[in-house]
């Protein structure tokens, strides 16, 4: 009965292991470069295509949820994928072993950049990259294409979703996007899906025990707590100033990526003063050659205020409330039953996709138009949409490849 319940609640079809969730999402932290949709890309293709661990609704279903959260979209979509697979404890496996690689390697730059005052160079490195992240991109959103767009009005909402994306951008336009998509798929869908689901629409909260609401209630509480003294005691000790400073802006940080940056850099340049202009710029270069989110330069940060231990609060911190905060909300959606939901979602799906395809040619305009990178995105196009090669090994891969191409 205990494991019918698990499985319940974590929507998973067959037990996974804490140690292949810590492994794989360590592996992928390792190798995760180009962003938030680099890293779905290739969870897309590790978990869904190769490993068969996890159903491609779960992770659109994470996409869609943690689009409209604060704090790192990348992380909280690691720590959804996780509870689906084991419930808390998979969440909490997967949101550390996502984090390490970044985390010690970001450690690692900062004591170079405090201790000889440069970032060591890895243009060619990246340039290898860069087509092989936007490759994989592709052809998983193609591969999402084909099984979830079913109809005209899937494939208008996809259109627009990336039109918008693509040439206005920004975190309004996420929000009208999942929004719009929601509203879209609730008037299109919902009498489909009345037909084939019938009129017994269960929306899961019920499901909830008293003790889970309870529970539930003392972390929102405590989230709010966090957010309303962030940043206040400006007295206390420096390790507890950056501890409250990052966990309360993680939960008013939306958008996720270049979007943030502004109002990080008014917030730590300009407010409490703990770095200057060229070394936050610094920062978010180091963010830049690691494999993790924008959101690791918390890390840099921290060690520039308070040495090791300042660089683990508040990474720790920033990473931590949006993770509990996705968590949670995974616990009280329980779409399986509801027509009303899974109509919406059949739209915000769409609208996903569509996000996935703006990403691929925003990260493919950053790639030099010359032949030694076109070759190497066709190449790896071809490899990753007709073989089930591991991602991280195209590349890596093509990285190194990077490295000896465009020293010539």
């Amino acid at each position: 009965m205990p494991e019918m319940t698990k499985s319940t609640e974590t929507g998973s079809t067959e037990k996974v292991s804490l140690l292949y969730i810590f492994w794989v999402f360590l592996k992928l932290g390792a190798t995760a470069f180009g962003g938030y949709m680099s890293l779905v890309a290739i969870v897309q293709k590790q978990l869904v295509e190769i490993d068969k661990k996890l159903k491609e609704e779960d992770l659109l279903d994470g996409i869609s949820l943690t689009s409209v959260l604060p704090g790192p979209v990348a992380v909280n979509v690691i720590a959804y994928v996780g509870y689906k697979l084991r419930g808390v404890a998979g969440a909490m496996a997967s949101f550390v072993a996502i984090i390490i690689p970044s985390f010690l390697l970001v450690l690692f730059l900062s004591w170079f950049y405090v201790s000889y005052g440069s970032v060591p160079a890895v243009k060619n490195f990246f340039l290898g990259i860069t087509p092989a992240v936007t490759a994989l991109i592709l052809t998983v959103a193609i591969g999402m294409a084909r099984k979830n767009m079913k109809s005209k009005i899937h494939w208008a909402i996809n259109l627009v979703s990336m039109l918008l994306l693509i040439l206005i951008g920004g975190i309004q336009v996420t929000f009208v996007v999942m929004i719009g998509g929601a509203l879209i798929g609730y008037c299109c869908f919902f009498k489909r899906e009345e037909k084939e689901i019938g009129k017994n629409d269960k929306s899961g909260l019920a499901q909830i025990s008293g003790k889970q609401w309870g529970i539930s209630a003392c972390v929102v509480l405590l989230l709010l707590a966090l957010l309303l003294f962030a940043g206040q005691q400006t007295e206390s000790p420096i390790l507890w100033q950056i501890a409250s400073t990052f966990s309360g802006i993680s939960l008013t940080l939306f958008g996720g990526g270049y979007v943030v940056i502004p109002a990080l850099h008014e917030l730590f340049v300009d407010n409490l003063g703990w770095l200057t202009s060229p070394e936050f710029a610094d920062g978010i270069a180091i963010g830049q050659v690691t494999p993790g989110p924008i959101f690791i330069t918390a890390t840099f940060i921290g060690y520039l205020v308070a040495g090791f231990w300042g660089a683990l609060i508040a990474t720790v911190s920033i990473f931590t409330p949006p993770a509990v905060l996705t968590v949670l909300l995974s616990r009280f959606i329980v779409i399986r039953d509801s027509k009303v939901v899974k109509a919406m979602l059949q739209g915000i799906r769409a609208a996903v996709i569509g996000m996935i395809f703006a990403s691929a040619i925003t990260i493919g305009n950053t790639m030099p138009l010359e032949v030694r990178t076109i070759g190497l995105f066709l190449i790896n196009f071809g490899i990753s949409y007709k073989y089930n090669l591991n991602p991280i090994f195209l590349i890596l891969g093509s990285g190194l490849i990077g490295l000896i191409l465009f020293a010539i």
